[in-house]
């Protein structure tokens, strides 16, 4: 059961990441309002199902679980999915999202995190954006 101070955090995050994403894209995304369980977190970046954590801490074992959880929703609805998490006092987000998108010899889509690609948002618009319409 997660308390109200832990859902006013993830409410926070996810208004910030929806504010930097509209920035860095030029892309509405917003916080989907009205979350229904395996629902992504952030709506209006077309072709990506995007899931934000905002978390104390990210040890690994926190960033696969979240990946698969990631994964299994874009599948659902048909679209990449897009990992952003941030742990307290780390002032950057790091993106994780499927390597399949750049390397041939990568999985298409996983829900294995040993097949993403992980960076700074900046350096995953960059290399999203070279694909082109998907």
């Amino acid at each position: 059961m997660m308390g109200a101070a832990s859902r006013d955090k993830g409410k926070r995050g996810e208004r910030e990441l929806a504010e930097f994403l509209r920035g860095l894209t030029g892309s509405d995304v917003r916080r989907r309002v009205r979350q229904h369980d395996g629902d992504s977190d952030l709506e209006g970046l077309p072709g990506w199902c995007v899931e934000c954590k905002r978390h104390a801490t990210a040890a690994p074992a926190d960033v696969a679980r979240w990946w698969r959880q990631t994964a299994a929703q874009a599948h659902r609805v048909g679209a990449w999915p897009l990992l952003a998490w941030r742990a307290d006092r780390m002032r950057d987000w790091v993106f994780v999202w499927p390597a399949g998108l750049h390397c041939t010899d990568a999985p298409p889509q996983s829900g294995h995190v040993a097949d993403t690609l992980a960076a700074d948002p900046l350096t995953w618009w960059r290399m999203v954006r070279q694909l082109g319409p998907r």
